[in-house]
């Protein structure tokens, strides 16, 4: 909660649970959106660029490596491919 609103460990090991929460609400409030949550025509205009940029167009087959955790720590199991659509 403390990294979110950029407050260092101590500051938030300093500050009571009253100030706390008090700032994190009041960051909550500052940062939440209060037009329905919606994007405007211009923000979604440059999402899909930002998504188009990056490759991730619907039809493009892409894929990640997957692992599997044991006591050594991750190891590699294969790969998964998914089209975006």
């Amino acid at each position: 909660m403390g990294a979110a609103m950029g407050w260092s460990v101590h500051e938030v090991k300093m500050s009571s649970m009253w100030e706390l929460f008090a700032a994190w609400h009041g960051f909550v409030d500052a940062n939440t959106p209060k037009g329905g949550n919606k994007l405007s025509a211009a923000e979604k205009a440059e999402l899909w660029a930002d998504i188009e940029a990056y490759g991730l167009a619907p039809g493009k087959t892409l894929t990640t490596q997957t692992y599997w955790w044991d006591e050594t720590g991750p190891v590699p199991m294969g790969v998964v491919s998914f089209n975006v659509n």
